[in-house]
């Protein structure tokens, strides 16, 4: 019985020992198995981190090629619910600060042709176009493409065209309405001339007389648009150097002066002592401020007064011609630098109409800017800016 027992332990143990060989065996393949698990999880981790900063850095790339482009575009889901727009657009419509992405298209664009131009094309799933007016002064063309999942909508803001073109058409209208009077004139002129007045003396001396007067209103003319078209074109050297504005305003003045007591006007000027220096083409400053006050001695009622002034305001010597005058209306104001413009026809006194464009086209080359104030009654102040002569070098 105990050899039998004997045995019977041994096998036991020596089961138990296998048992455990085994076990520790299964417990080494599946920790290997773990391992290479651990290793393909630590893989696909590494895969993944640079799978998702590879899309973060195509979606920055899309996003800057996206904001680059002057055309606006947006995309919309199947519901006519914004789902992605670009700066252009927020520009364009001039979007507050508010978040878009998934209200309907009208709480973007607020036109309902727009809106309804995106919904016919999501309806139909048909390429839509059409040019859309906003505001009377916007203007749109608009391309709406059907999408699996909803539309694309380019819209390209005309606004800038559509302006020049009406810049054109205004100015073939006024130089038209301008030479149409003295073309006329010098017909009535000569046919009266053919008709026997010719032969009077006193009568053809008058007329002739009249002849010279339309001549030099045409000459004038032609001058000045030569002369705009130069300036505008940057055509027109300019003689920079340093130079003192106050001594440049008293030496307009000074030669204004003497139409401005004909006028029954008080021609002044105020100018601080310590006025920095500029960097300006003297003699076209002058005839930019001969040009504003003429302006206001011709709109300024007997007994008024016109004043000259500077002052410095950061980088900009500041001049200003203030008269006590008749004042521009509201509506006309955002006009009278454009060519040809007149506030009244009945108070043009034969001027072209250029002088102003003319001086806002010399302020500018000087890297400056030139504006108006006015209040109808009250007068007028025309203010234009010309750069410090340190802030030029």
């Amino acid at each position: 019985m105990e050899i039998s027992a004997i045995v019977i332990l041994s096998v036991t143990a020596a089961s138990a020992v296998l048992a455990a060989v085994l076990l520790l065996d299964r417990l080494r393949r599946a920790d290997r198995r773990s391992r290479h698990l651990s290793k393909a999880v630590n893989s696909l981790t590494d895969q993944l981190r640079q799978a998702t900063a590879g899309l973060a850095a195509e979606k920055e790339k899309l996003n800057s090629l996206l904001s680059a482009i002057s055309e606006g575009f947006l995309l919309v889901d199947k519901e006519n619910k914004v789902v992605m727009f670009n700066k252009a657009v927020e520009h364009m419509f001039n979007l507050p600060p508010d978040d878009f992405i998934g209200l309907p298209l009208i709480n973007l664009v607020r036109d309902h042709e727009i809106d309804s131009l995106v919904r016919q094309c999501l309806g139909t799933s048909h390429k839509q176009t059409a040019t859309v007016e906003v505001d009377k002064v916007k203007h749109y063309n608009l391309t709406a493409v059907p999408l699996e999942e909803g539309a694309f909508v380019l819209v390209q803001n005309l606004s800038h065209i559509r302006h020049l073109e009406k810049v054109r058409q205004d100015f073939v209208a006024n130089i038209s309405h301008e030479l149409r009077t003295p073309i006329a004139s010098l017909k009535a002129i000569a046919e009266t001339l053919q008709d026997g007045a010719v032969d009077n003396r006193e009568v053809a001396l008058d007329f002739l007389q009249r002849i010279q007067i339309e001549i030099d209103k045409l000459a004038q003319m032609v001058s000045e648009l030569g002369e705009l078209s130069l300036i505008e074109s940057g055509d027109v050297p300019l003689n920079m150097k340093s130079a003192d504005v106050a001594a440049v305003i008293e030496r307009v003045v000074g030669r204004m002066a003497a139409q401005a007591d004909r006028a029954g006007n008080r021609l002044e000027m105020g100018t601080p002592p310590d006025l920095p220096a500029v960097r300006i083409d003297e003699d076209r400053i002058e005839q930019v401020l001969v040009n504003l006050i003429h302006n206001a001695i011709k709109f300024t009622p007997p007994g008024g007064r016109i004043n000259v002034s500077a002052r410095a305001e950061k980088e900009n010597v500041l001049v200003s011609v203030a008269d006590t005058g008749a004042g521009i209306p509201p509506d006309d104001l955002p006009h009278i630098f454009e060519r040809f413009y007149k506030v009244d026809k009945a108070r043009s006194g034969g001027g072209t109409g250029l002088g102003l464009a003319i001086a806002k086209h010399i302020v500018r080359s000087h890297g400056g800017d030139v504006g108006a104030e006015s209040e109808p009654g009250k007068g007028s102040t025309f203010t234009f800016s010309l750069p410090l002569a340190e802030s030029r070098r």
